[in-house]
């Protein structure tokens, strides 16, 4: 990534994505669905608006749960681009 990106602290994260939790200095959120066939379909979309970011996810599927964990590699913290992904997801 070209552009310089800034730490967001935890309390910040936590305003600016009020659905989502932090772990271990990650945003954390999990998903759980009906079936696996449900929780795939929402990996898969998960991937697409990762790609359109290109900045991607941990993700962690056991059958109909979806677990999120969001970091900025480069800079070992939550970034903007963290908060982007996580309203993103929480679109679909």
């Amino acid at each position: 990534m070209s552009k310089k990106l800034k730490k967001i602290t935890n309390l910040q994260a936590k305003k600016l994505v009020p659905t989502w939790s932090v772990k271990k200095n990650k945003l954390y959120k999990k998903f759980i669905f009906l079936n696996f066939s449900d929780a795939l379909g929402f990996i898969v979309q998960i991937g697409i608006e990762a790609e359109k970011l290109d900045h991607h996810p941990t993700i962690i599927n056991t059958y109909n749960k979806v677990e999120i964990f969001l970091d900025t590699h480069s800079i070992n913290a939550i970034s903007s681009l963290d908060v982007k992904l996580a309203d993103n997801i929480d679109s679909i």
